[in-house]
Order: structure tokens, then C-alpha cells, then sequence
């Protein structure tokens, strides 16, 4: 193929995260930037607090936004709590449940770590074995939906066993449901969840966000905490939006100004309506996949709604796949750690509908054969006879 058509400039991003923005998105990122400690960029960071509250199912409870990357909010929601020597059982199915567990250990606690095979999910039984076995745990460690494996482990479920077993304090990781799919933090009863920019909320990277529930914040304002972190220490944060409704540090003005955009169009079109569209795009490209006859890497009834892990079948290499997908102008990702070689990942969260998934199902077929593979069947019409019936315009 002797072509250049698509560069970085006009590349369609399938990868989960960062994902392509909504034209508003680009405007509000092109605004003249403005002081960030003046009364107009606190009236943006209070909205955008109040925005954010509904995609983490959050009324008493309050959203923490830090500039950094989503690991900076793990590291915060972890180190802000986790004191040396607190047992920590985390369990680990995919690469962010890992970090997840490496920043506890970091802090000086006593990490147990509950290995799962990468793609299955966190079951509740197995959540409730473990736990019996250490009652004395003071925080459990996972991921909502493990954005290196597409696996949405069953969150209320677990949270339920927790509660009935002890007062750990939950910590999980929902970089890429937070905005993707439902997440009811005080009804399931979460203590803290972990939120990016770059993933369903629709923004270029650079901010993480933490939900505490009314109970962490309580603990927050109360003197038994010593966190061992500084820029990520969420009792400044706390103390700065009490005393001053301001952040402690230098606010990222440009990303706040494109949270708001991307808020405001998460909530005109409505959190329930926007969950069953990434629900239903993520069923049509699940389908298109399984017909082309490829395999699925997460367990079947765990599937993430906002992105999904496919195997590479026999004969297809992951450097030469990626390399032709980004020469016909889409990009997919790799695995990860194990899993690096082994699967490719797309996404379907924040804007997309039929014409994205049926795009990049087309995409991968022509990349697929042109290596080699000859597809069991067309995977985008599969896509089309499901949408055809699920979607509704």
C-alpha cells in the first residue's frame, strides 16, 4: 500500500483513552486562559463538582479534581488513606487492579494480593472467601471495569459482601466507568472512587478525579489521618474548597474549561440514555468480532460497556496489525504487561454510535485480510442486523 492518507491529525482514536473530542470540547479548549485564582475559574470548578457528582452516584459526597493523570488520583484516593502496616487485600485481575496494589504497597501496608486470571472477573464469592479469611482488613483494592482486560467486575455485588463481612474501607478503580456506565457509589455503598479525563469524560488527559463518600470525608476533616503524600494529600484539597471554594494547587485552567463543555453534553444528553448507547454500541461490536470469528478476551456476562479486548487469532502479529489499522487511519490498542502480543483493544465510550462501530469493524476486517485471515463471516453486517433492531434513532 503505497499511501499516506491518515497522520496524526486526522486519525480516528478506537483506542480507550484518549478518546476523539466533540468539536464543543475543541472550542472550549481554544478559549484565551484565564487566572486560576480568580472568582470565574472557581465558578468553573464548582460546577464541574457538581456536574461530576451524578456520573459517581453521589449526593452527600463530594468529587475531588486533581491535575494528573488517572494514576495521579489512584495515588491519591490510596496514599491519602492507606497508613503503614494497614492490611490491604486487593484483588488483581488486569494491570490497573495491579497498580492499584503496587501504590498500597508503596504506602508501607500489608498487601494481599488476590491473583485472578487476567479477562475473568472478581467474583463475589471469591470476595467473600478471601475476606472471611481476613476479617482484620482495613481496605479492599479493584477495579469497576479493568480497562487492560474489558472485564466489568460486578461492583455492587462485591461491595454487598464486603459490607457483610467488615468495615474495609472500598477503593476502586473507575477510570473507565465513571461516565461510560452506572455507577452508584453511595447506594452500592463505594467509599472512594477513582475517575480520569481522557477515557468516558471526554477531555484530553491531565485531570483524575476521587469520589469520597460523606463517611471519608468525615474521616478527611478528622485529625486521625497523616497521609503520606503532599500533591496528592485529598485533606488539602478538602480544606482548600472549605476555606476558599479553590484548589490547593495550580488548576490545569484549559482541561477545567473543557470538563465543563464535555459535562454539560454528558447531561444534555442524559446520563441513562448515554449508558444504554454505550451499552448497545459495545453489544453491536462484541457481535461484529464473534462473527468474523475472533475470540473474546473477558469472561461472557462481564463484558465492559465501554471497550472490548479481542485475541488475535493464529498467524496475525500485533506490531503488524496495529501498524496497518493506523495506516488506514484507526487506531486500536495493544495488551498490556501479559498481555502484550495477545489481544487488541477498541473502545466504544463518550461519542460514539453506529457510524464509529461500524466504521472500525470495517476497518479491522480489511486490515484482517489483508494479513491472512479470511473472516468467518462480515462482521459489520452482523453489526448492522443487530443495530437494525437495538438501536432506536
Amino acid at each position: 500500500m503505497g499511501f499516506k492518507l491518515y497522520d496524526e491529525f486526522n486519525s480516528y482514536l478506537a483506542i480507550p483513552g484518549p478518546v476523539t473530542l466533540h468539536p464543543r470540547v475543541l472550542l472550549a479548549l481554544s478559549r484565551p486562559v484565564y487566572g486560576h485564582r480568580t472568582e470565574e475559574f472557581r465558578r468553573i470548578i464548582a460546577e464541574c463538582k457538581e456536574l461530576l457528582k451524578p456520573l459517581f452516584g453521589l449526593r452527600d459526597g463530594d468529587v475531588f479534581i486533581l491535575t494528573g493523570s488517572g494514576t495521579c488520583a489512584m495515588d491519591a484516593a490510596v496514599r491519602t488513606f492507606v497508613m503503614p502496616g494497614d492490611k490491604v487485600v486487593s484483588f488483581v485481575n488486569g494491570k490497573f487492579s495491579e497498580r492499584l496494589a503496587e501504590i498500597a504497597e508503596s504506602c508501607g501496608a500489608n498487601v494481599i494480593r488476590v491473583e485472578i486470571e487476567w479477562g475473568q472477573a472478581v467474583k463475589p464469592e471469591l470476595v467473600a472467601k478471601v475476606l472471611d479469611e481476613h476479617p482484620d482488613a482495613k481496605f479492599v483494592t479493584l477495579t469497576h471495569n479493568e480497562t487492560s482486560t474489558a472485564v466489568l467486575n460486578p461492583l455492587p455485588d462485591i461491595a454487598r459482601e464486603v459490607r457483610k463481612r467488615s468495615n474495609a474501607v472500598i477503593i476502586a478503580d473507575g477510570i473507565t466507568s465513571v461516565g461510560g456506565t452506572w455507577v452508584k457509589q453511595e447506594e452500592w455503598g463505594v467509599h472512594v472512587v477513582i475517575g480520569g479525563s481522557q477515557k468516558c469524560l471526554g477531555i484530553p488527559p491531565g485531570l483524575g478525579f476521587v469520589g469520597l463518600t460523606r463517611e471519608m470525608l468525615e474521616l478527611l476533616e478528622s485529625g486521625d489521618l497523616r497521609p503520606r503524600a503532599y500533591y496528592t494529600n485529598l485533606k488539602l484539597y478538602l480544606e482548600s474548597w472549605k476555606k476558599e471554594k479553590d484548589l490547593p494547587f495550580t488548576g490545569s485552567v484549559s482541561l477545567f474549561y473543557a470538563l465543563h463543555e464535555s459535562l454539560k453534553l454528558i447531561h444534555e444528553e442524559g446520563l441513562d440514555a448515554r449508558f444504554r448507547r454505550h451499552h448497545t454500541m459495545a453489544e453491536a461490536t462484541r457481535r461484529g468480532f464473534v462473527a468474523m470469528g475472533l475470540e473474546l478476551l473477558a469472561e461472557r456476562g462481564y463484558e465492559s460497556p465501554t471497550l472490548t479486548a479481542v485475541k488475535y487469532p493464529n498467524g496475525i502479529k500485533d506490531r503488524e496489525f496495529r501498524s496497518l489499522m493506523a495506516r488506514l487511519g484507526v487506531l486500536v490498542a495493544g495488551g498490556q504487561a501479559r498481555l502484550k502480543g495477545k489481544i487488541f483493544r477498541v473502545s466504544h465510550m463518550n461519542q460514539v454510535g453506529p457510524r464509529e462501530v461500524l466504521m472500525v469493524l470495517a476497518v479491522v476486517e480489511l486490515a484482517l485480510r489483508k494479513l491472512g485471515f479470511t473472516p468467518q463471516r462480515s462482521g459489520t453486517e452482523a453489526a448492522l442486523e443487530f443495530l437494525e433492531r437495538a438501536w432506536t434513532l
